[in-house]
């Protein structure tokens, strides 16, 4: 056992720092469940590199309740929440729950040299996070990397993917702990694949930067780690709609004819995508006039008919052409990556010979974001950010005489950036480059339009990512197995923090089947982003190029979706004010259910109340489905017909079913099917599921755009048995378009005897569930 070291630990309020064989270690409690864990080794100058992860707007005050116990060997800190034991010499540590006494985290004593970390796993622990993995919801024992890669037609297994995200939840049967190494360099975890008791974390350089952060439930530790991190911003309504996309649309006939295609056949649809056929060229910020003559012209005529449109964008600019304004204005800023000798950085992608904009510059960013105007002024209402990893084909650098550098696939890690002013390598700034291109692009179109908020989507990104945007899981297949994908990698990008996720329906590559088309067409409908997209030498997969049952199943699922809307918002809303996730896993809503624990289904909550459980497999007209604990049971979404929880169910599913639950106490918000989001809606019909006891639902809108008032409704149901009393609590200035909610309630078993609201009478009809009209916020009584 290591001596321990002479000097005493520095004790300040809330920070406690002191010498170990590996270095100086610095514990900082930023609150009473946050605590940072630093090490600087002996001789490393204490810089502070600006952290992209950190949420700039969050505020820590410190904990509430400070405590150090310092003797020979062993410090021990307090916060009203943990417990932290730090052995002096080794900077070995172990993390309690205060409340509980549960360990939480037992880390090794540090290396000596390298960056890296290790903490021990207990038999029953499970491991959720690190972003878009191929693998399983549970990581528990595989070893991955984290170095953003254009992973195209990736497989199950196939790592790294697009975004990198060092956030692991750590969740045993006695609580959750989530641990987030802030480190962008290239680095890997191995989840107990090497060693099944413990669980390591290494770094290519930087150094160990540590939070470890608790909660009393796993859902409370993803909203800690959003609030470290940020919390997506409230979109525009419409990107919550249906959009359809494909690699490409070749011009303005063929977008026109597909917009044509959706309000002809009654298939919603709110937002149009154009894929990179669309520029000169490639170059970006541009229009091939040839291709579309007119694009102010046709994006209005787009709008009219109630499509938004989204184009675009990669960070290569073609730098062959000398009267590319855009690259010239680079040039001209010094805004580009470049070698250590000053050369800039040359690789070729789709235009040819590419430069890079350096988005760790502030300046740069801010330029780039400006480069959008015109395209704002040309009427687009998104920006799409791909090959962001950034992805080159072929690496090119000019020293004497041109150079390739084969299969280099990025850009080279020597390349230099500006890192706000404090200078490093591409080795550092590869993982963050992705997001910090949405970043300027978000920003651009906050300042050019202020009055909306920015659309965008991104490829690859970083821990943090979530408060510029939206993002997607790819390019992957047209195959089932990409389906569950498709569904576990969407959950563990909720986990991490990046809520506002979907896949390529259809897949990207090769040929969905009408069934699989279907199929996912159902899954999509019921994930944040629900976007339709398919490569260019594939066959085109709009929902009526399969025939009319897959053309009237894809329909029924996307009304479904423009059903789900008011879900889906308050979802959105809850996620941006408080960072939980809009999908939500099994295992994190119900960690102490043994079932869930042990089999891990793939069912998951949209919100707070819906249950989805959808089909993954070909062929499969019927399918048990597990219904989780929940003291209220549950009702089928479709029938109304109650079940208990905890159990196994069989139901038949054919293709044009979706098993969805709603859990018993809850009130449902649905919209009507419209066209598009933009469609006035007159009322909403609110699902009434009594249950005895009480119990909470939410509602929220707003004007859908932009940074106005709010309406948030409380909706509070109490089941005596006698009566169901719904209570609705308001706050907010906005005044909803909805003139009224219709009101239908299951399970009451027969006519009630009397309903009323504001104090009168309702009339009531009853056909198997009650249905009546109430004016928006009254408070509703029904008697048995």
């Amino acid at each position: 056992m290591s001596s321990p070291l002479p000097d005493a630990p520095a004790i300040t309020a809330g920070v406690l720092t002191f010498p170990t064989h590996a270095g100086t270690l610095r514990l900082d409690a930023l609150a009473d469940e946050v605590v940072r864990v630093r090490l600087l080794r002996d001789g490393e100058a204490p810089r502070e590199r600006p952290s992209y992860a950190l949420d700039p707007d969050a505020r820590w005050g410190g904990p509430s309740h400070w405590r150090v116990r310092d003797a020979d060997e062993v410090v021990e800190v307090e916060t009203a929440a943990l417990r932290i034991r730090v052995t002096v010499a080794t900077g070995a540590f172990v993390v309690t729950d205060r409340r509980h006494g549960r360990v939480l985290a037992e880390a090794e004593a540090l290396p000596t040299k390298g960056v890296a970390h290790a903490v021990a796993l207990e038999p029953e622990d499970r491991l959720f996070g690190l972003g878009d993995k191929a693998l399983a919801l549970d990581r528990r024992g595989h070893a991955v990397e984290l170095w953003n890669t254009d992973a195209f037609k990736y497989g199950r297994g196939t790592d790294p993917l697009y975004k990198s995200v060092p956030f692991v939840l750590k969740q045993g049967t006695d609580g959750a702990v989530g641990l987030f190494y802030d480190n962008t360099f290239r680095s890997r975890f191995d989840l107990g694949a090497a060693e099944s008791d413990r669980m390591t974390w290494s770094a290519d350089g930087g150094v160990l930067d540590l939070y470890v952060l608790h909660s009393l439930t796993p859902l409370g530790v993803v909203e800690t780690y959003a609030r470290l991190t940020g919390r997506t911003p409230m979109l525009p309504r419409w990107a919550l709609g249906y959009h359809q996309c494909r690699y490409s649309y070749m011009d303005e006939g063929e977008i026109r004819d597909v917009a044509a295609g959706f309000r002809d056949r009654g298939i919603p649809c709110d937002a149009l995508y154009f894929d990179i056929h669309y520029m000169d060229g490639y170059r970006v910020f541009t229009w091939d006039r040839e291709r579309f003559p007119d694009p102010p012209g046709l994006l209005a005529d787009l709008k009219r008919d109630g499509f938004k449109s989204v184009v675009i964008i990669d960070p290569g600019v073609k730098a062959d052409d000398p009267d590319y304004d855009v690259y010239r204005q680079g040039e001209e800023r010094d805004a580009y990556v470049l070698y250590p000798d000053g050369s800039e950085v040359h690789g070729d992608v789709w235009p040819g010979p590419c430069a890079f904009p350096d988005f760790t510059d502030a300046d740069v960013r801010a330029w780039w974001g400006s480069l959008h105007d015109e395209l704002v002024r040309d009427g687009i209402d998104g920006v799409w950010n791909d090959m962001n990893e950034p992805a080159i084909f072929e690496v090119k650098h000019v020293e004497g005489s041109m150079e390739a550098e084969e299969g280099v696939g990025t850009i080279p890690d020597e390349a230099r950036h500006a890192f706000e002013g404090e200078g490093g390598s591409h080795a550092e700034a590869h993982n963050v480059y992705g997001m910090q291109m949405q970043r300027a692009t978000f920003e651009g179109l906050r300042e050019i339009a202020p009055g909306r908020r920015p659309f965008t989507i991104t490829r690859a990104s970083y821990a943090g990512a979530q408060r510029f945007g939206t993002s997607w899981t790819g390019d992957n297949s047209a195959t089932w197995d990409h389906l569950t994908l498709a569904v576990q990698t969407c959950l563990s990008l909720g986990v991490s923090g990046m809520t506002f996720t979907g896949s390529d329906v259809g897949g990207f590559v090769g040929e969905p089947t009408g069934e699989l088309l279907a199929r996912w067409t159902q899954v999509g409908a019921l994930t944040p982003l629900f976007r339709n997209h398919s490569a260019v030498d594939t066959p085109r997969q709009e929902p009526w190029l399969f025939g009319d049952e897959v053309e009237r199943v894809c329909r029924e699922a996307i009304e479904l979706r423009y059903r789900l809307l008011p879900v889906l918002y308050t979802a959105l809303w809850q996620a941006a004010t408080h960072g939980t996730p809009i999908l939500r896993p099994l295992p994190l809503v119900h960690p102490g259910d043994q079932t869930v624990r042990r089999a891990s289904p793939l069912g998951f909550y949209v919100g707070d109340t819906l249950l989805a459980q959808p089909v993954l497999e070909e062929g499969q007209t019927e399918r048990e489905v597990y219904l989780p604990d929940a003291e209220a049971g549950w009702f089928d979404f479709w029938t109304g017909e109650p079940f208990e929880g905890r159990q196994t169910i069989r139901t038949k599913t054919p293709l044009d079913h979706v098993p969805l639950y709603v859990r018993g106490g809850s009130v449902l918000p649905l919209g009507p099917v419209r066209q598009h989001t933009g469609e006035p809606v007159d009322r909403l019909t609110l699902h009434v599921y009594p249950a005895p006891g009480r119990h909470t639902s939410w509602l929220y809108e707003d004007a859908g755009d932009g940074d106005g008032d709010a309406w948030l409704g409380r909706l509070d149901l109490e089941d005596d048995g006698e009566a169901v009393h719904i209570g609705c609590a308001v706050s907010g200035a906005h005044t909803p378009e909805w003139t009224a909610w219709d009101v239908e309630v299951h399970g009451l078993g027969a006519a009630p005897a009397r309903v009323a609201a504001v104090g009168e009478e309702i009339e009531v009809v009853w056909d198997g569930s009650a249905r009546f009209r109430v004016p928006v916020g009254a408070s509703i009584e029904i008697l048995r």
